[in-house]
């Protein structure tokens, strides 16, 4: 119960964490062709590498999550 509590907290606190880069990314009107581009602009304020993080923190959350719950000591 444990991984599984764990694991849904880091899930939720990376997804959480890439919303909030994607949504404060958009604050700015940088456009790319006459339309806004998340990705550009994110690059552009050299965030990729916490949008990995973050993502990646969010996939092992999950993961740890799943094992949880396939556990089979109790």
């Amino acid at each position: 119960m444990k991984k599984v509590f764990l694991g849904s907290i880091m899930f939720l606190a990376g997804v959480i964490s890439v919303a909030l880069i994607l949504a404060g990314s958009m604050a700015n009107e940088w456009t790319v062709n006459g339309r806004f581009s998340a990705l550009w602009n994110i690059s552009q304020y050299g965030l990729m590498t916490a949008i990995y993080v973050f993502a990646g923190i969010a996939i092992l959350g999950l993961i740890l999550a799943v094992w949880g719950l396939f556990d089979e000591r109790k």
